[in-house]
């Protein structure tokens, strides 16, 4: 009888335990932030416009080969390269047959009448094929390229459509597909009136008459240092602040950081943490850091995405565009990207401007006033001397197109056109020239 009383007195006095246990962890002050600390963080607000992979893959340049070794070239968002662009993407390429660079005669080929869409740093077919209509073996599926061309042949005047692999090795021929002769010499002629391109050896075009384009001036805004705070981190009042003399600000709860440039207004987030193990797959990466942008600032415009040169499985940036040329940051400014770095489908480490172009002219024309300036870039033997001028000895010209250099102001972004080339080790340069009306 006594053992049977001191084992209830027992078990009531760990009932009671448990109790007070309860009471000190979930109902002393300030134990909700730490209790409900991740499940805040996983349902953060979005402080910024969201966005799919399909809106980030496009390519940058639609060259018109007009024959007789003529061309023009359409750049994104323009209403022929969106006309062409679309009808490209409704059509369908199948039964891919993979042959050696070297099987074709890529000059003559050019110098017919056809459409080649370039992708500058490269796209996982795996990724392309959420924009376009394409059915690929597994060979060509986990390959990347960087060109399609689709010409009508002249032995028999049927069109053919070749996806150039990045490796720069084999070219994917689409044996079968929906375009006909007559829809490649339809969107051909659309590009007739168009300014006239020379190829020059090394695969870049240069234009034989000036191009003209506006000087505009845009409104910014800005995303909060203590927005992002919120956002990045699980309880952001476990973080720690460290004011740096250089004007940086530093966030960090001990494990990630978050540094901001308080002069550029620019953001750079790390998180050691990232695993080390399991399955490294491009696609999922991207997809990866299409989702944490979503969630952690957003796509204040449009952005197109650039696979990196050196680790194109877990290294992306993503430019952003002004209609229809990129926004290129300079030694003075970091301005008009993101970039990040993914391994095994968990964000390593993001840099991004907080300040951003407000919405109203994201998507709008931007009217020409009285204070507008039309830039003339140079183009023809002028733009050829301006190139052999600027660019460094051995180095050698990958790609030529125009850009915006951006300049801030008071509230506001400059965005200044210019010719911007690649070189060979995928470095940028901007052309320096001065015609304005």
């Amino acid at each position: 009888m006594r053992e049977n009383i001191k084992s209830c007195a027992l078990m009531l006095l760990i009932v009671l335990s448990l109790i007070q246990s309860y009471f000190l962890i979930y109902r002393m002050p300030g134990a909700d932030s730490v209790a409900n600390s991740e499940a805040g963080y996983v349902q953060a607000e979005d402080i910024g416009p969201r966005s799919d992979v399909e809106n980030l893959v496009f390519p940058d340049q639609m060259i018109i080969h007009k024959s007789g070794n003529r061309h023009t070239i359409f750049y994104p968002s323009s209403s022929n390269y969106n006309s062409i662009y679309t009808d490209l993407k409704n059509s369908s390429f199948g039964q891919f047959r993979r042959l050696p660079l070297q099987s074709m005669d890529w000059d003559m080929i050019r110098s017919e009448a056809g459409i080649e869409l370039t992708f500058n740093s490269g796209i996982p077919v795996s990724l392309l094929e959420r924009s376009m209509n394409l059915n690929p073996d597994s060979l060509f599926e986990g390959d990347a390229v960087n060109r399609i061309l689709i010409y009508n042949a002249a032995e028999n005047n049927t069109p053919r459509a070749f996806f150039f692999s990045a490796g720069g090795d084999v070219v994917y021929e689409a044996t079968d597909m929906k375009w006909t002769s007559q829809d490649v010499l339809k969107h051909v002629l659309i590009g007739e009136n168009g300014i006239n391109y020379q190829y020059a050896t090394g695969g870049y075009y240069v234009p034989q008459t000036g191009l003209s384009i506006p000087t505009v001036t845009l409104k910014l805004d800005s995303l909060t240092t203590e927005q992002m705070q919120r956002n990045l981190f699980f309880d952001p009042g476990a973080t720690r602040n460290i004011n740096e003399e250089n004007g940086t600000e530093i966030y960090t709860d001990s494990k990630r950081s978050l540094q901001v440039d308080t002069q550029q207004r620019w953001m750079t987030y790390t998180d050691p943490t990232a695993p080390t193990t399991g399955t490294n797959s491009v696609v999922d990466n991207v997809l990866s850091a299409v989702e944490f942008v979503n969630q952690h600032g957003g796509w204040p415009g449009t952005y197109m995405l650039n696979m990196s040169s050196t680790d194109n499985k877990k290294g992306f940036t993503f430019r952003q565009y002004y209609h229809s040329y990129p926004i290129m940051d300079t030694d003075k400014l970091r301005f008009g990207y993101m970039r990040l770095m993914v391994e095994y489908n968990t964000v390593s480490s993001y840099e991004r401007s907080l300040l951003y172009l407000t919405a109203d002219q994201q998507l709008a024309d931007q009217p020409l006033s009285s204070n507008s300036q039309i830039q003339i870039l140079p183009g023809g033997q002028q733009l050829t001397h301006l190139l052999q001028q600027q660019i460094p000895a051995g180095q050698t010209i990958r790609n030529l197109s125009p850009a915006y250099r951006p300049t801030l102001g008071n509230g506001v972004v400059v965005l200044t056109p210019v010719w911007m080339v690649e070189l060979q080790d995928g470095t940028h340069q901007l052309i320096q020239s001065n015609h304005k009306l």
